[in-house]
């Protein structure tokens, strides 16, 4: 199912140092796909705990996708670009923008 729109939520805890580097990464996928159609919020599961007992988080950080556990533990940058491309319909073709390095060469 194709969606309209996707909301990255980073479930995170204060004083967690990995939860700051999924942040970080989260955002930067975003950036990159610099797509209207994406949003973030950041879940402090502390103060949203009924939240994320509810999409089954057992540990910091993690990440769901409209209001879905996608990632119990950090996703390389790779893997949560497609998860949320996937979304979209998307698949792995708009993973390869660049062109190979052997592309365009002439022998």
């Amino acid at each position: 199912m194709a969606y309209q729109k996707v909301l990255v939520e980073v479930l995170t805890a204060s004083g967690c140092g990995r939860c700051q580097k999924i942040k970080t990464l989260a955002k930067a996928v975003i950036t990159e796909l610099n797509d209207n159609r994406v949003s973030y919020r950041e879940i402090n599961v502390v103060e949203e705990i009924d939240y994320a007992v509810s999409l089954g988080v057992m540990s910091t950080p993690a990440i769901a996708l409209d209001g879905k556990l996608v990632f119990a533990a950090p996703p390389s940058k790779a893997k949560l670009r497609q998860a949320i491309l996937d979304r979209f319909g998307e698949p792995s073709a708009s993973l390869d923008k660049e062109p190979s390095a052997t592309q365009g060469k002439a022998n």
